[in-house]
């Protein structure tokens, strides 16, 4: 392959949707010791939010508390912001006062013009920014070019294809990436972010690795696939991958990552229920709703189809879901 590959392990984030981030101290820091073992080039250690801290919880208040928790490591550390969670900025040292190195950005579609100021504000403090169009399959071609020439005037680390439900194709993500290949600085690394509700997390991400570009890439992935919804792309598979093609990932160390988790049966990965959340692009957290009521298949792909005509769904309301227990009839 001729492109320069990093890898992101988001296991302690993403795989948080999974256990309410409720990991355990100790747990937590074995899976980074063994992240950085293995050789990933960064890891994600939870999300910053504006919410108290509790010990073993993968949420932090404040950035200095991963440094309080995790020594310092080779790979680069990371930590996630949600826009919508308003986390202050007056509430971030400067880099230099810390061990986390880049900061991630979930910026949604209707918030791009806060997402590009607040992402300004991070680079000024000394941060490797990364930009995370959420939902990219949301935009046009002409819209995500827009994007990217916004977020590119301001210089980021990395700008990500996400997709959040797990609903693109390989050609949607190569389509994506080809305008950020086109449009960015060379310095700019260009990411993609899986979610596996359609089973493609493996084949897109080897597509968009196989594939020749201009940039540098960074793929986002994590141990067993742990993560939301269906979960997410497998760290173990993407790495052997990448050894088979001339890289040298430890995957001793990433199967004693694996074995840290308590989960060898795992709560997500394939179901029917979320690949209708993808088919339809409804949100996925409504399906374990659905399930927990007794829904059967037939009967959540017409609750999606219906969101979907409605125009609604895409951001988890229980509300919603209870009408469609106590007042909508699909049958």
């Amino acid at each position: 392959m001729n492109n320069q590959i990093k890898i992101l392990d988001c296991t302690l984030r993403d795989g948080g949707y999974v256990n309410d981030w409720r990991f355990g101290d100790e747990t937590a820091k074995e899976i980074v010791s063994s992240i950085d073992k293995a050789g990933c080039e960064y890891v994600e250690v939870g999300f910053l939010r504006n919410e108290k801290h509790e010990d073993g919880r993968m949420i932090f208040e404040d950035i200095r508390q991963v440094d309080s928790l995790f020594p310092k490591t080779k790979s680069k550390q990371v930590v996630m912001v949600e826009l919508g969670y308003d986390y202050p900025l007056s509430m971030l040292p400067n880099h230099s006062e810390t061990n986390v190195a880049m900061i991630r950005v979930m910026i949604w579609k209707r918030m791009i013009n806060e997402g590009l100021e607040y992402c300004r504000a991070l680079l000024e403090k000394g941060y490797e920014v990364g930009v995370q169009a959420t939902r990219t399959d949301e935009y046009t071609d002409e819209e995500f070019a827009d994007f990217v020439r916004q977020y590119n005037a301001i210089r980021p680390t990395a700008l990500y294809v996400v997709d959040s439900f797990g609903v693109m194709n390989k050609e949607q993500v190569l389509s994506y990436v080809v305008i950020a290949d086109q449009l960015l600085d060379k310095d700019v690394l260009i990411g993609y972010h899986a979610h596996n509700n359609l089973q493609q997390a493996y084949a897109n991400t080897v597509a968009f690795m196989e594939h020749e570009w201009q940039h540098a890439i960074m793929a986002d992935a994590s141990v067993l696939g742990m993560g939301r919804g269906a979960g997410n792309l497998p760290l173990e598979l993407i790495c052997k991958y990448l050894n088979d093609n001339g890289a040298t990932y430890d995957m001793a160390s990433i199967v004693k990552a694996a074995d840290t988790l308590p989960w060898q049966d795992s709560p997500w990965g394939y179901s029917m229920p979320y690949m209708l959340s993808a088919m339809y692009g409804r949100n996925p957290s409504f399906v374990n709703f659905f399930v927990s009521k007794g829904y059967n298949y037939s009967y959540i792909a017409k609750i999606f189809a219906d969101m979907r005509e409605k125009g609604v769904g895409i951001k988890f309301d229980a509300s919603l879901g209870e009408k469609y227990r106590t007042e909508i009839n699909l049958s």
